[in-house]
């Protein structure tokens, strides 16, 4: 259930995603600098999030995994997010504004994320993908333990299977 699926790491609290969080979360993805790796420079309404929102938390009532919004401790904003999107099959998926690239945030919260997807969703394999230049979301993909997969179109592909995470 939704309410089992709070995460808190030393700087870092993530919690499910909710309807209520529609306005801090608007601002991630439309923000130009996010939104040209994430989105494909897609200018995005407040109604996909509200799509997006409503997906991930049907995955977590379904007994999947969804998507969570990061929140610094010190600040009790939300800073980004980070989980699970259904494409062919679940993705590693994360973005944060960009006041807190460079900081691990990222990876912090991917770690907390793909722990919980190894041990409370029975997970036997994580895969995350990234447009080719996004070399940030790669340097996170490998502080993660994750390798090269593949490519198809302009995304790269990497994999972690449960007996390689770190």
């Amino acid at each position: 259930m939704i309410t089992d699926t709070l995460i808190q790491t030393e700087r870092l609290i993530l919690k499910p995603m909710e309807p209520t969080m529609r306005e801090e979360l608007h601002p991630i993805f439309t923000d130009s600098s996010v939104r040209r790796y994430l989105m494909d420079n897609k200018i995005v309404g407040i109604d996909w999030v509200d799509d997006v929102t409503a997906a991930s938390q049907r995955q977590f009532e379904e007994g999947s995994c969804g998507l969570w919004a990061i929140y610094q401790k010190q600040e009790r904003t939300i800073i980004g997010f980070c989980g699970y999107i259904m494409f062919d099959q679940l993705q590693l998926g994360y973005g944060l504004l960009p006041n807190y690239w460079g900081q691990g945030y990222a990876t912090e919260a991917s770690r907390a994320v793909v722990n919980y997807g190894f041990r409370q969703a029975g997970m036997t394999e994580i895969i995350a993908a990234a447009d080719v230049p996004n070399t940030a979301s790669f340097g996170v993909m490998k502080r993660l333990g994750m390798t090269f997969w593949k490519t198809e179109g302009a995304l790269a592909y990497y994999r972690l299977p449960m007996n390689n995470a770190n």
